[in-house]
């Protein structure tokens, strides 16, 4: 006679499905209220939280882990976990970004994109160093600071010309709005305001060449790491690229919702 026990379905009753969805939907209810919210370092620990609590609903009721073997809920705690030791050690690096290194004393990445509390780029002209800019500017390399691409001297402009700027908004519209806008976070980043923490040159050589600047520089990178969507050429020459240089450069003096 076999000694194994007899192992019988866990059948729950409809009511507790319906609660357990329903609480579901109000935290999925509640993540969409709290993402109009600006937290700082906090964003991603509150969206993972909610997270990581909505998928343990699903996996103790209706996958019926609370009833099972507790090997399995072992098993799954410990991913969970695994999951949280990776997740932390790599918001070190990216939490710790504009940090002054002790021992150079100047920033550890000083062209890194710097947050105010509000979540706000902060202009490069505004951040505090230890040491003078051009001590750093002399020892950063050209496409550290303007990007891998065609363009291989820094852009000069003058006074925003908005006839420019009008045709670079037309390019916007067909070329980059599919995956960017300008006050909000979509497939990428919001746009208002790049041409503060961003050199023109830099911005065209994203444009003109997306690949080559994800695979090498460190910031596209911590981009690509944030929105998990690689940037796409979109067949412009040079001429369109500036074009879309100055209709930024233009939006970036308007208050919000105004293009």
């Amino acid at each position: 006679m076999s000694n194994n026990k007899h192992i019988e379905a866990h059948v729950l009753p409809l009511s507790l499905y319906l609660k357990v969805g329903l609480f579901l939907i109000v935290l999925t209810g509640v993540t969409v209220m709290v993402a109009q919210f600006n937290f700082g370092e906090w964003n991603l620990v509150i969206a993972f939280a909610i997270a990581a609590f909505k998928a343990t609903m699903v996996a103790m009721y209706f996958m019926h882990l609370k009833y099972d073997n507790k090997l399995y809920f072992v098993a799954f705690s410990t991913g969970i976990f695994l999951l949280a030791v990776f997740i932390i050690l790599t918001m070190f690096d990216t939490l710790r970004r504009g940090d002054v290194d002790p021992i150079k004393e100047k920033p550890i990445n000083p062209y890194a994109v710097i947050y105010d509390n509000k979540g706000i780029p902060i202009p490069f002209k505004d951040r505090v160093f230890t040491t003078t800019e051009a001590t750093i500017v002399e020892e950063v390399p050209f496409e550290i600071l303007h990007g891998y691409g065609p363009i291989k001297e820094e852009v000069k402009v003058g006074p925003i010309d908005t006839m420019i700027a009008a045709e670079g908004r037309v390019l916007f519209k067909t070329k980059c709005s599919s995956c960017h806008r300008l006050d909000e976070r979509y497939t990428g980043p919001p746009l208002r305001g790049v041409t503060v923490y961003r050199s023109p040159t830099f911005i065209m050589n994203q444009i003109l060449n997306p690949q080559e600047n994800v695979t090498k520089h460190p910031e596209m990178q911590a981009l690509l790491a944030q929105y998990y969507t690689f940037m796409t050429f979109q067949n412009v020459t040079k001429e369109d690229a500036r074009k879309l240089v100055e209709y930024l450069r233009y939006v970036a003096t308007l208050p919000p919702g105004q293009d």
